[in-house]
């Protein structure tokens, strides 16, 4: 199961972040404080799949009506892999490491 919580100054991905779990997720990011800015840790995501990259512009379409820059971290192999192959990598944000 995929869950999402806060720890310490970011909120952090677990589980498998796939269809199955898209949806719940979803819902999950209204209810996250933005501010002004906001940083979601992936390095503890286990699985991924086409539905992840969808769920990532919708997290960040999301954060952009409420104004705030919203940006990713921790890309696991498979993920980066997948969003170069979708040619999408440049329109994802990434936290500064």
């Amino acid at each position: 199961m995929a869950q999402l919580k806060k720890v310490d100054d970011r909120w952090v991905v677990s589980g498998d972040l796939t269809i199955e779990h898209a949806q719940k997720l979803l819902i999950e990011i209204d209810d996250l404080p933005m501010g002004n800015s906001l940083v979601i840790d992936l390095s503890q995501v286990t699985q991924v799949d086409t539905a992840t990259i969808s769920l990532m512009f919708e997290w960040l379409r999301k954060a952009q009506v409420k104004k705030c820059d919203l940006r990713f971290s921790n890309f696991s192999k498979n993920l980066l892999s997948l969003i170069t192959l979708y040619g999408v990598v440049d329109l994802i944000p990434q936290a500064a490491h």
